[in-house]
């Protein structure tokens, strides 16, 4: 499964059961027309069997492009078209740092930045040194990110939650607003947070798969957050997503009371607009693919999204504490 934002770094997240994802919208490369060689010519700077590639020979600005450092890491052994390549991966994915909205690639130029960025990278110049290809860095990559068996550490102070906060089970879901698997997904989480009452705290991250619908109801329920309607705004966008329209969003915060003003006024707020940049950030940094993804006391949660077997996960947590 690969996304169309994520299609040069994929993080291995498959959810066992089926989820929503970003569809691939790119346009297929056309191929380059191919000269035909003029009889009795050859190009006599080519030799059988020699794979020696000059300088020269990259394509226009290859060089430039190339031109860039990352403080603390040797970049000398990668070739021109490797660091090329690596450039283009990082400057694609979102650096994993908490509280950067920036590529990977400005972020590793800077003196100062997260383990998780430099593992990134790392990950990355060791594939590419060893003579791989981009598709061997990627797949180096999920390995290690996407792992089921690591704990993720997530920004959960100013997130909304349902539960106690003080409880033994954290569960934290990323989810799309449009998405209908996370429809299903927001109702099994009610099942859960009544059946365990305090010993569970269910928080809710934006991770809007790229429409412009998707990315305003995200805004719009981080706007409801603001005046502590979030989760009655929650309610009404999964409730109505299969004729979701911009009219209709704006509709709900009058609907539940809302200042409306404000609302308009939030929905526009960089500090907000961050706020769920940071979420979709955190959750590819996790290894995120597609919604709903689940987390479970930090690590990635690949069952059956039912009342039944996310259940059954807590309470085996719960009996082991």
């Amino acid at each position: 499964m690969r996304k169309k934002l994520t299609a040069l770094v994929a993080l291995m997240f498959l959810v066992t059961v089926v989820a929503c994802d970003e569809g691939d919208d790119a346009p297929s490369a056309q191929a380059e027309p191919v000269e035909e060689a003029t009889p009795g010519t050859e190009n006599e700077s080519e030799e059988p069997g020699d794979t020696a590639q000059d300088e020269s020979a990259q394509p226009e600005g290859a060089q430039e492009a190339a031109e860039f450092s990352y403080p603390d890491y040797d970049l000398e052994s990668l070739t021109v078209a490797q660091r090329v390549e690596l450039a283009g991966v990082a400057e694609s994915e979102l650096c994993p740092c908490p509280d950067e909205v920036v590529s990977l690639h400005e972020c590793m130029q800077q003196e100062e930045r997260c383990e998780d960025a430099d593992e990134m990278t790392g990950t990355l110049v060791a594939a590419l040194s060893e003579g791989g290809e981009a598709e061997d860095a990627f797949d180096r990559v999920a390995q290690e990110r996407g792992s089921t068996e690591r704990e993720h550490t997530f920004h959960l102070g100013d997130s909304p939650y349902k539960g106690n906060p003080d409880a033994d089970v954290v569960i934290v879901e990323f989810a799309d607003f449009q998405c209908p698997h996370c429809r299903t997904a927001a109702q099994a989480m009610d099942v859960v947070a009544d059946r365990f009452g305090d010993d569970v705290v269910i928080y809710f991250k934006y991770f809007p798969l790229g429409s412009p619908l998707s990315d305003q109801a995200a805004q719009a329920a981080a706007a409801a957050h603001q005046q502590d309607r979030f989760w009655q705004m929650h309610g009404l966008l999964f409730e109505n997503q299969r004729q979701l329209s911009a009219q209709q969003i704006q509709g709900f915060a009058r609907q539940l009371g809302m200042n409306f003003e404000r609302f308009q006024q939030d929905m526009r707020n960089a500090e907000v607009q961050r706020n769920v940049a940071r979420d979709r950030q955190e959750g590819m940094a996790a290894g995120v693919q597609g919604t709903p993804a689940i987390f479970i006391n930090g690590k990635q949660y690949t069952g059956a999204i039912t009342p039944q077997a996310i259940g059954a996960n807590v309470n085996s947590l719960l009996e082991g504490s």
